[in-house]
């Protein structure tokens, strides 16, 4: 008896081992470069060692993901078609003090791809420059659903530091991007509901100076949504984006949208953006060609080489109408490039129908150099209303010529003499110097 219960013990605690084991390697895997051995079974005593080795036990078994804090992982992490629970969803991150860096090189640093709930946090990752060899983004997020991406740094990488592409219910957070060569953070679909429900906040994107192997078109974007719907924008800066852009034309804006639908930018600042020599834009915010049913309220422009705010249509795109600018002030913008001023109005389309139904109300713009508002020589519009703003400026308030703008209960101010003084309530005052204080 006593011999069977001995066994009855011994033949109970292996089971508990085992499926102990079994628990813990399905819930996740740890990565210490120094500590690791790629033979280990990848728990936090007995870690694996290498992102290779992690991508080959990942697509068998999809587990979370620990990378040890402090150390660098060189190559990139793949996943694809996981799908995390909604109610815990498949986590990469680090442990330890600090954050892993993953070195992607020439390459990505992590991309996900057709995967829902999955959420990257608390790492940073490199590459080799966007004049270095690599020619990716940092982190691309390809058809991806219900995921969240938060407290990451990217820097070096040709493309954009954080590309979202055809993705929805995504939340990116406290992500700074800098020193890459498209864009800061970029999102884009195939088509406007194949890239939705997606929110920026609290993100910084720095020093995209340009992506040298665009040579036809736009590069150093700071924060960028295109083909999207339902997108907001909240509480984000830019700067100093845009400088080497390897062309002139049509350049870079630190927080805009094009072709998208719903989209909000909010609480923003966007300053002391560039565009390249002899190349066009370089300015705060844009609602651009194809923008329906958007916002931009409560931000802060101010000494950007382009316009404060740009209302922009080009040719071939998608009819752009009924967008809301608000609340917002620009601050001595226009400082380099042609046309420009605190509001800037084009039309490529020379279709006055295909650029309409605009409100610009509540706004605050100051300029000692250049226009408050300008309207290039094409820039036929319909339908755009501006109303109860505060203009002061030093030259001519207006220049170009408008064709489809309305002015009502304006406040304009020269630095020389009043151009004409509409009484204003005194709580509309407070109110704009209050959003510049607040942001």
């Amino acid at each position: 008896m006593r011999k069977l219960i001995i066994l009855f013990l011994f033949l109970s605690s292996l089971t508990f081992t085992f499926c102990n084991q079994e628990r813990t390697e399905q819930e996740a895997f740890y990565v210490d470069g120094i500590k690791g051995n790629d033979h280990n079974p990848g728990t936090q005593r007995h870690p694996i060692r290498s992102l290779s080795e992690l991508n080959n036990r990942f697509q068998k078994s999809p587990s979370d993901v620990y990378f040890a804090s402090g150390q660098t992982f060189e190559g990139s992490l793949i996943m694809q078609a996981v799908i995390g629970s909604e109610t815990e969803p498949l986590v990469i991150t680090s442990y330890g003090e600090g954050r892993a860096i993953i070195n992607g090189g020439k390459s990505e640093a992590i991309r996900i791809e057709d995967c829902n709930n999955v959420n990257i946090s608390n790492l940073s990752v490199r590459g080799d420059g966007r004049k270095g060899g690599n020619r990716t983004n940092g982190i691309s997020l390809m058809r991806t659903r219900n995921s969240h991406v938060e407290n990451i740094d990217a820097e070096g990488f040709q493309k954009s530091g954080l590309d979202l592409y055809n993705c929805s219910e995504v939340v990116v957070k406290n992500v700074f991007a800098f020193n890459n060569g498209f864009c800061g953070i970029n999102i884009m679909g195939s088509e406007r509901k194949m890239s939705n429900n997606i929110l920026i906040q609290n993100c910084r994107a720095e020093n995209n100076p340009g992506d040298p192997s665009i040579l036809n078109n736009h590069s150093g974007n700071g924060i960028l949504a295109g083909v999207s719907d339902s997108v907001i924008i909240d509480h984000c800066t830019a700067t100093n984006n845009g400088w080497d852009m390897p062309r002139e034309g049509n350049g870079p804006v630190g927080i805009w949208a094009w072709e998208s639908s719903h989209i909000t930018i909010q609480y923003c600042v966007s300053y002391k953006n560039r565009t390249s020599r002899n190349g066009k834009d370089g300015g705060g915010f844009d609602l651009d060609g194809g923008v329906t049913n958007s916002v931009i309220q409560y931000c802060l422009s101010y000494e950007n080489e382009g316009a404060g705010y740009g209302l922009f249509q080009y040719s071939g795109a998608s009819r752009w109408s009924d967008n809301i600018i608000r609340y917002c002030s620009s601050i001595n913008d226009g400082l380099k490039t042609a046309g420009s001023g605190g509001f800037f109005l084009w039309n490529g389309s020379g279709d006055d129908r295909q650029l309409t139904n605009c409100q610009i109300y509540n706004n605050l713009v100051y300029s000692d150099s250049v226009p408050v508002l300008s309207f290039e020589n094409a820039s036929a519009h319909k339908n755009f209303s501006f109303y109860n703003n505060i203009f002061i400026g030093s030259v001519q308030p207006i220049s170009g010529h408008n064709s489809g703008s309305t002015f009502n209960g304006n406040t304009w101010w020269s630095m020389r003499r009043p151009y004409e003084y509409h009484n204003l309530e005194i709580m509309k005052l407070n109110r704009i110097f209050q959003t510049l204080t607040e942001l």
